[in-house]
């Protein structure tokens, strides 16, 4: 029925400015709203353990070093202890060995030549398991070449940025032809978007919520908030929940516990479950070590806080990031 119609149908009466509801006779047909309730969570379909984000600190000789481990201080990356940072080929290879794929990554601090061909040699030693992303900082002039060489000349499946760490604002022009070029070719990209321990780095470029127009200005770029964005997961689950090529892995969390479960529950709340990948930060923490954080934080399912269902949980293990992203591997 129209404004027009449905104001002459006597349904309401203006007097003096004020909107009465009429009741409807007693013989008129009852109304009344409908609502589907949301399908229950199921587990994925096809189950994988892909590890998505994993720093391959070390050079490619075989013998193992001798452990080094850097100090515990108040802005180390986990609270509960430290992790090796000189790890061997031979310990990577058993610790890649708890997942049937890896992301390899680094953060470029130059404009990523060097590491770039660093990621590349370590994927060509073991390409049935690696899946290599390769980085660049947009402040640098040849950026783009560079991006351009790695996804085509090496082969890569992604590219890690760091507004943070590269101390370059989400929509810098500079950052922005990235965008564009992995937008057409359909190359994801990964963002760190969580805090950070360096004293020099601004925090400013850490906040989740520019990337809201990072997503908007490049509605086909794949889109992944590295580290939920800890301590801004919440931010982060609203940027996920408007853009549906925009997705989330929970690396550097579950050492968190208390802030990883509420972080769980807004997901869930806000029906975003799907969008978040199994993901580590390799060396700071093992497969392992992330399975079982995540299986035991329904520890805190007590004295009426709501428990994380095991379709939540193992969903995130074993979902098909890979597949989701468009990447072949």
């Amino acid at each position: 029925m129209k404004r027009r119609e449905f104001l002459k149908s006597g349904s309401v009466l203006l007097t003096a400015g004020t909107t009465v509801m009429r009741t409807s006779p007693v013989s008129a047909a009852p109304q009344g709203r409908q609502f589907r309730p949301a399908p229950p969570i199921k587990m994925p379909e096809k189950q994988r353990l892909i590890d998505l984000h994993v720093h391959p600190l070390f050079t490619l000789e075989k013998t193992s070093a001798k452990p080094e481990f850097p100090p515990l201080l108040g802005n180390s990356s986990r609270a509960d202890g430290v992790s090796q940072t000189n790890i061997s080929w031979d310990q990577f290879r058993s610790d890649m060995n708890q997942v049937e794929k890896a992301v390899i990554l680094h953060v470029a601090r130059d404009d990523g030549r060097i590491g770039n061909d660093n990621i590349a040699a370590i994927a060509r030693r073991w390409p049935e398991k690696l899946v290599p992303f390769g980085s660049v900082n947009p402040l640098y002039p040849n950026a783009l070449e560079e991006f351009q060489r790695m996804i085509k000349e090496l082969g890569f499946k992604g590219c890690k940025m760091s507004p943070v760490y590269q101390k370059f604002h989400a929509m810098d022009p500079s950052a922005c032809r990235i965008y564009a070029q992995a937008q057409e070719w359909g190359v994801p990209v990964m963002f760190h978007t969580a805090t950070a321990q360096a004293p020099d780095v601004p925090l400013r470029y850490a906040d989740p919520i520019p990337f809201d127009d990072v997503a908007y200005a490049f509605p086909r770029l794949k889109i992944i908030m590295a580290h939920w964005g800890h301590p801004w997961q919440r931010e982060v689950t609203m940027v996920a929940r408007k853009h549906p090529n925009v997705y989330i892995d929970i690396s550097a969390n579950f050492y968190h516990p208390w802030a990883l479960y509420n972080a769980l529950i807004t997901a869930i709340e806000w029906n975003q479950t799907e969008k978040l990948f199994f993901a580590t930060d390799y060396p700071v923490a093992t497969a392992n070590e992330q399975i079982e954080g995540l299986r035991k934080l329904n520890r805190f399912a007590q004295g009426g806080n709501p428990r994380i269902p095991d379709e939540v949980i193992e969903g995130i293990i074993h979902r098909d990031s890979l597949s989701s992203l468009g990447i072949d591997a």
